[in-house]
Formats: C-alpha cells, sequence, structure tokens
C-alpha cells in the first residue's frame, strides 16, 4: 500500500508540474460534438471570473489532491482512506468557481429587469438609440450588467452592434441573456417599435421568473445542507477513526476495506447527484439560441441560428 501510495502521488505531481509548464498530457480519443448550449472550458472559467486557462486550473487541482493526500495518509496511513477525501479536496476549486460561476449568472438574472426598464425607457422616450442606450447600459445600468455591456461597446466599434451582441451573448451562454440579446439584435437590425411590446413581454416574464427562482432557492436550502452533509460526515468520521484506532486504520486497509470504501464512496456520488437533480428547479430554462433555428412561440420573436 505504501508503494500505491508514491506512485500516486508522483504521478500527480508530475501531471501538475506538465500541465503548469504548458505541456498536458494529451491523448487520442474520439471526438463528440458538443452538446448545444455547454459553454466550453475556457468560457466556463471566463463566466466564473477565473483568469487561468484550463491547464493551470487542472494543475492546481491536481496539486491541491496531492497535497491532501499526503498529509492524510500521514495521518491515517491507509491507502483509500485518505485517497477519497484527497480526490474530494482536489474538486474544491471546480466547486468553488461553479458557486461563483452561479453567484454570477443570478446577479445578472436579477439585474436584467432594471436594465430593461434602462434601455426601454431610453427608446420609449426617444432620446437615445439603441446603441447609445446600451452604452449608458453600461456605465450607469446595474453593476452586473456593466461588465458585458462595456464588452458590447468595445466591440461594436470594430464590428459592428449586432455582431458584438452576438458575441456578448455567445460568452454569457445562459437562457436570458439570450432572449433580451436576441431581442437587442433585432431591434438594431429591424426598428424598435415592435420590438419595444416584446421587451415589455420579456420584462413581464423575468421578473416572473425571478420571483419564482428565489421562492425555490429558499425552499431548497436545507435539502442542499443535508446533501452536502450526508456527503461530508461519514468520510470525516472514517478519517478520524482510521487515524485514532488500529482496528480501523488495520481493516480499511485490507482489500475488503478497499471494496467498502469504493462501494461506499460510488453509493454517496450516486446519491449525491440524484439529490443534486431533484433540486433543480422546476422551471430551469436551457438554452435554444445557440446552433440550430427553433420553432417560434407566440408571443416572442421568432428564433434565429447563430450566425
Amino acid at each position: 500500500m505504501s508503494v500505491v501510495a508514491a506512485l500516486l502521488v508522483a504521478g500527480a505531481v508530475w501531471l501538475a508540474v506538465e500541465a503548469a509548464a504548458g505541456r498536458p498530457l494529451r491523448w487520442n480519443r474520439p471526438t463528440r460534438p458538443r452538446r448545444p448550449g455547454r459553454p466550453t472550458a475556457q468560457v466556463w472559467l471566463s463566466q466564473a471570473g477565473a483568469a487561468v486557462t484550463p491547464a493551470q486550473f487542472c494543475a492546481v487541482s491536481a496539486a491541491l489532491a496531492a497535497a491532501a493526500f499526503v498529509v492524510l495518509f500521514a495521518i491515517d496511513r491507509a491507502v483509500i482512506v485518505a485517497l477519497v477525501p484527497a480526490l474530494a479536496l482536489g474538486a474544491l476549486p471546480y466547486g468553488y468557481w461553479s458557486t461563483q460561476r452561479r453567484k454570477r449568472a443570478n446577479a445578472r438574472f436579477e439585474a436584467w429587469p432594471d436594465g430593461l426598464r434602462h434601455v426601454t425607457g431610453a427608446l420609449r422616450a426617444g432620446i437615445a438609440t439603441l446603441h447609445e442606450a446600451l452604452v449608458e447600459l453600461s456605465t450607469s445600468g446595474p453593476e452586473p450588467l456593466r461588465a458585458p455591456m462595456a464588452r458590447y461597446v468595445r466591440l461594436a466599434d470594430r464590428v459592428g452592434s449586432v455582431a458584438a451582441l452576438e458575441a456578448v451573448r455567445s460568452e454569457l451562454a445562459d437562457p436570458i441573456s439570450d432572449s433580451v440579446l436576441l431581442t437587442f439584435e433585432l431591434a438594431a437590425e429591424e426598428g424598435t417599435t415592435m420590438v419595444l411590446r416584446v421587451l415589455d413581454g420579456l420584462l413581464g416574464q423575468v421578473t416572473g421568473d425571478l420571483a419564482v427562482s428565489e421562492k425555490i432557492r429558499t425552499a431548497q436550502t436545507q435539502s442542499r445542507i443535508a446533501a452536502w452533509g450526508s456527503l461530508i460526515i461519514p468520510y470525516g468520521l472514517l478519517v478520524f477513526l482510521s487515524a485514532t484506532t488500529v482496528a480501523y486504520r488495520q481493516f480499511y486497509d485490507s482489500s475488503i476495506g478497499l471494496v467498502v470504501v469504493i462501494a461506499g464512496a460510488c453509493a454517496s456520488l450516486a446519491g449525491f447527484a440524484v439529490v443534486r437533480r431533484l433540486g433543480r428547479p422546476i422551471a430551469t430554462t436551457e438554452r435554444v439560441f445557440t446552433t440550430e433555428p427553433v420553432t417560434p412561440v407566440a408571443g416572442t420573436i421568432e428564433g434565429r441560428p447563430r450566425r
């Protein structure tokens, strides 16, 4: 078991160093088409606010898992008991940035109603064009919308308003921004008379979805805490017992103990995935304006494929 532990740590450290040096391990595998609406790794990190490359992200995660394994193995002297929590600790960067990405998306979601009121007010009053209203939104609009709208302003001077809106929409990659920015694209191409009516309807829909999402999130708080507790507490107790009791350490360092821990880890992960799946909001909206045209729905603007 000590030899296995040493090999695992050495392999993790080597992979981390290679990835940090810009030489990540690659292997040939069949390419599968990416599911529409799923962002690439770099876009995902940008949405979370992480200014790193995917290789650097993986290197940090691997190094954290290796360091955790060394510490836990020094405490309990059982490879499998140290390995499972170490892998979980290695996933902490993903968990942290996933939470940040979700918070940024929720903040943007909550800011869109005020942003829509800002734009529609300027258009209805006739005091600004759509481009001017979006420029003002980037400086005096809701805080979560300023950065993407500032990105639009920078791009619009070089590639035009429609292409800039399309680029921002691709970077944000969420269904609410899809609807809003596609409406802005239509307004930039065809005028604002009809688009104002659509924006008013979209404002009511977004506001209603926001209220429902807040109620669901509040109702699910206890379930989320229970799910995380049921995933973390057993392995914390396992590390403690193996570190303090010789009998536990000897059992989990054996082949039978290996099977028990692996089976328990698989059951825990499966149960956690089911709880997370059941805990998703019922009214979750999927991105549809990605690569395929969609059938228009009454009261909305006809979906157009990405150019």
